[in-house]
């Protein structure tokens, strides 16, 4: 059946320019199901209508599609960029998505604070920067207002593991300033003592370039540093800073006895290998560097319709794969070998060169050490994914049965493919806001999890701040005439409130009114009761039943995306509150204050050097005066 909307996007398509940019497909409610990058917008997107682009899925987006939009940029790099950026907010079904997590985790070293903070995180701050493994100065200088990240890697236990080893062989502490308490890790003999002045910062700053050298495969370069500081500190009578820099000089021999020496060679490659199965293609990348086996990690992506009866998805998920990666990673080998020739390798050397200032190549072997690694891959894709899929069948027959559980004990018509769970959160009623998160399938669906600020009630009232909150969201409902300029969200199969019956009676009512049948619940939390509408007697399962399983883990979502929320809307309320008493500062050095130091209390720690970067000299001391 032909799509209704393909006239209206013919005349669409006639307004696009011939420029590089991002465009994007949604559907009937608005959802975008498809991100695109060109280099030349109008010509790119003709193809869809065209039947010029012979991919499989084409037909199933073209049928769904029911509105385009798009943006141009700059050139091709800055379309990348964007396209990356909005197909992880937005995770678009008909694009290849990364399945075994949501983004790439990275091991981050924290420079804004007065002893540098090794953590990790799953975002890029606006204040970070690649780490390059270039020289120990280069890793360290200019980074006090700076994050660095070390990465990506595949799942977040991995970097675990990772800083238990990095921890083991440079101590490094958790304290962020230095004060008369050691941290934790010191009565373990896991810090070096920076936190009580045992060592100085600058001595300390040392031992995080040779934690960054580390975590880039830099070893001979650490090897060498600290041979030469070993020597340096005996000759100068320091013995036990020269026994400490050989115990770590020992352990990192330790380490790379058991290292796989792949090359006698000190080359620097990436090996990048897939394999495909029941509609999921594993990547399998080898990190050669100085010729040894630095890691292996694996990701594993939904393919392209394509793929679900063949390999034909491969180039594809290749292509995208090495754009995503390299766009996000802290450091690029010399050689990029690939199982594929990949769609664009200009594009991916092109990303970089830009990123990392050096050439890189992207090879295709047919032969050698690289195919005999190639091969390799292959083969540990395949393992991979294979028990990746064991454990994703094992998981959803979990789901299934928990869903059917709950349609048994709520009497459903229908197994709940669509849940919401709605919670409340305010403190004694300053910042309400209320948060609804969705799952379905048995599935969190986190593009659909939504927030609202509650308008209405600014005093502690939940019944009503819930009232408002359901109220704006029904009204979104497809069978009720939606604002002008709002988008419609689908029916929910269930509601589940987060409280007993006051709670529930508010949200019947709102249903009443709006005359919709929805099955709706209330979650109490004292002892885990089940409140149905016009029912007195609650229901109470047994803890280890999966059904109330699921509900706790609903609730305690909608529980925890709330609170988040509120802390936000608390902490810029408190930054504005104290800052509106200094005289002299607008919105724009307000704005400013906000995205250098976070909230007032860093803005109050902070030095009158520092604070003078931002907005000068005598507002600096103004500041200062004000809030110390």
């Amino acid at each position: 059946m032909e799509n209704p909307k393909l006239p209206y996007l013919k005349e669409k398509i006639k307004q696009i320019p011939h420029e590089p940019g991002v465009y994007q497909f949604l559907n009937k409610d608005s959802e975008v199901i498809y991100v695109g990058k060109a280099k030349n917008l109008k010509s790119r997107v003709s193809q869809y209508l065209r039947n010029h682009d012979n991919r499989p899925q084409l037909p199933y987006l073209m049928a769904e599609a029911a509105d385009l939009t798009y943006t141009v940029v700059n050139n091709e790099l800055e379309s990348l960029f964007l396209e990356n950026t909005l197909i992880k907010k937005y995770l678009p079904r008909y694009n290849i998505q990364l399945r075994d997590d949501k983004n790439y985790a990275f091991i981050t070293i924290d420079f804004r604070t007065e002893i540098p903070q090794i953590g990790y995180a799953r975002k890029f701050s606006d204040e970070g920067g690649s780490a390059s493994g270039g020289d120990q100065k280069s890793a360290i200088s200019n980074h006090k207002s700076k994050i660095k990240y070390f990465g990506p890697y595949s799942a977040a236990y991995k970097i675990r593991l990772t800083l238990n080893l990095v921890r083991r062989i440079f101590p490094y502490c958790a304290n962020s300033e230095v004060g008369t308490r050691p941290c934790f890790y010191y009565y373990l003999h896991r810090c070096p003592g920076v936190c009580i002045g045992k060592i100085s910062l600058e001595e300390y700053k040392l031992q995080l370039g040779r934690i960054c050298w580390f975590l880039s495969g830099n070893s001979s370069k650490i090897y060498t540093e600290l041979n030469n500081e070993m020597k340096l500190a005996s000759s100068g009578q320091e013995y036990e800073k020269a026994a400490r820099l050989r115990d770590q000089l020992q352990r990192l021999e330790l380490l790379h006895e058991r290292q796989n020496v792949i090359m006698s060679k000190p080359v620097a490659w990436d090996i990048i290998s897939l394999a495909s199965d029941s509609g999921y293609i594993c990547v399998n990348l080898f990190k050669i560097r100085e010729g040894k086996m630095l890691d292996k990690e694996n990701f594993v992506y939904e393919a392209a319709a394509e793929s679900e009866h063949g390999n034909t998805g491969i180039g594809e998920t290749m292509q995208r794969f090495l754009e995503q990666y390299y766009l996000d990673t802290s450091d690029a080998p010399k050689i990029i070998y690939t199982q594929t020739s990949p769609e664009d390798t200009e594009l991916i050397e092109h990303i970089i060169r830009s990123r990392f200032n050096k050439k890189t190549e992207v090879i295709y072997p047919q032969k050698g050490k690289p195919k005999e690694l190639i091969t390799l891959g292959i083969t540990n894709a395949q393992e991979h994914l294979k028990n990746w899929l064991s454990t994703q069948a094992e998981h959803l027959d979990k789901i299934q049965h928990a869903l059917g559980e709950l349609k048994t004990q709520l009497h459903l018509e229908k197994l709940p493919d669509r849940i919401e769970a709605y919670d409340i959160s305010n403190t004694q009623g300053t910042n309400p806001v209320g948060s609804m998160v969705v799952i379905k399938n048995g599935l969190p669906a986190k593009n659909e999890y939504r927030k609202f600020k509650i308008q209405s009630k600014k005093t502690p009232d939940d019944f009503s701040m819930m009232k408002e909150m359901l109220e704006r969201r029904l009204s979104r409902l497809p069978e009720i005439p939606p604002q002008q300029g709002k988008t419609t969200w689908p029916v929910p199969d269930l509601i589940v409130i987060d409280g007993g019956k006051g709670q529930l009676g508010v949200a019947c009512e709102v249903l009443k009114e709006k005359n919709l049948s929805i099955p709706i619940i209330g979650l109490a939390k004292r002892i885990e009761e089940i409140f149905f509408s016009g029912d007195s007697e609650p229901l109470v399962l047994s803890h280890d039943n999966p059904a109330l399983q699921m509900l706790q883990r609903l609730r305690d979502e909608a529980h925890r995306f709330g609170i988040s929320f509120h802390r936000q809307l608390r902490s810029k309320q408190a930054v504005k509150s104290a800052l509106d008493d200094i005289p002299g500062i607008g919105p724009k050095t307000k704005k400013l204050l906000k995205q250098k130091f976070g909230t007032v209390a860093n803005i109050r720690k902070a030095s009158l050097d520092e604070l003078s970067t931002v907005v000068g000299e005598h507002m600096a001391q103004t500041i200062q005066q004000t809030l110390n």
